[in-house]
């Protein structure tokens, strides 16, 4: 029993160092997913043929077999040979083997030929040694964690190893993976997402491929990241400018009745951004005013100017003009309206009026 494992062990030891020193004709360098050829940059020739096959196999770094490979060029075809053979003369043919790994790593490509010549049979085996990276971006992608509502915004995925531009390809999905976007290429634009009020408050994923598949990536030796980034849309700040804004509760709002600018109030939404910031007009519905005394106050009504909501009333001269001069009324003013992201906005206002 000793004796015999022994010559296991023995012909394992045999085995493990003839692939060690297997000859390897070349070392070529790819990326993952991207096709690649072997021999790189050249053929496989043949002389004075008159019959030959091939086949290839991927190996693992311990020259385990992992898969056949089918991708194999001929020039001229297996029926060409045979029909320019029949004389009695061989002919020149060519090989070029074509792979794509998916997965970083070390690897073999095993070429296997039989062939019959003008000498007679033979076969011959080649190894090439395939070391396989993850890609790089040709630029940093700074999507950020969060943007506002109608931003605008435009990536790009593009590796400088990938050398199919129509491979490329992307999917914008939400949290429930419905397709918000699609397209081919690899630069996204995001304006259309972005301003979709029905994206608002999701959770939003660029996913990016290359021939249908996710990838990871490198940039400037950072860590590996997967070809997909997120961020999420919020809604912009409501703000306001007005006469009768106070800086705490105690301020005491004193407005002139004879103030025209006073009589109005200016709404809008705003968010700050890296670079600059996002104004959004307000599109009310169920818009009310009330001012107290409701006498006081006559033809309130809302428009739009640009990207602000414009609040405007006026005083009623007869109440006016039975104020004593110099005289004081204080005033209470409450609007409503609902905006076009459902938010329900009540703001009160108090002060003076001064005769």
């Amino acid at each position: 029993m000793n004796k015999l494992i022994l010559i296991i062990s023995v012909l394992l030891a045999v085995t493990v160092s003839a692939q060690k020193n297997t000859n390897v004709s070349d070392t070529i360098n790819v990326v993952t997913l991207e096709r690649f050829s072997v021999p790189k940059d050249k053929q496989i020739v043949l002389t004075n043929i008159k019959q030959c096959s091939i086949n290839a196999e991927l190996l693992d770094k311990d020259f385990n077999k992992i898969r056949a490979i089918t991708d194999i060029a001929q020039n001229p075809s297996q029926a060409v040979v045979k029909r320019k053979s029949k004389g009695g003369r061989g002919v020149m043919v060519q090989y070029v083997v074509y792979a794509t790994i998916e997965n970083p790593g070390e690897y073999y490509v095993k070429i296997n030929i039989k062939y019959r010549d003008e000498k007679g049979k033979g076969t011959a085996s080649a190894y090439y040694k395939i070391n396989v990276s993850y890609p790089t971006v040709n630029n940093e992608i700074s999507l950020r964690e969060n943007y506002f509502y109608s931003e605008r915004e435009t990536m790009s995925f593009a590796t400088a190893d990938f050398s199919d531009l129509n491979g490329y390809s992307y999917k914008v999905v939400d949290v429930d993976n419905n397709v918000l976007s699609e397209g081919v290429g690899p630069i996204v634009n995001l304006n259309e997402v972005m301003k979709d009020i029905k994206n608002l408050s999701k959770t939003i994923t660029v996913v990016g491929y290359y021939h249908d598949k996710q990838f990871f990536y490198k940039y400037n030796g950072f860590d590996y990241q997967k070809s997909e980034w997120s961020f999420a849309l919020n809604k912009p700040n409501l703000e306001e400018f007005d006469d009768w804004k106070k800086a705490n509760d105690n301020d005491r709002i004193s407005i002139s009745a004879w103030n025209k600018n006073a009589m109005r109030f200016l709404y809008t939404y705003t968010g700050n951004t890296p670079n600059g910031f996002v104004v959004v007009y307000p599109e009310i519905k169920n818009f009310k005013f009330t001012g107290e005394p409701s006498d006081l106050f006559a033809q309130a009504k809302y428009s739009r100017a640009g990207n602000f909501l414009y609040v405007t009333f006026k005083l009623n001269e007869k109440f006016l003009n039975e104020m004593e001069d110099c005289s004081e009324q204080e005033v209470k003013i409450k609007i409503e309206f609902t905006t076009q992201f459902g938010e329900k906005i009540e703001k009160e206002y108090d002060g003076t009026i001064l005769k």
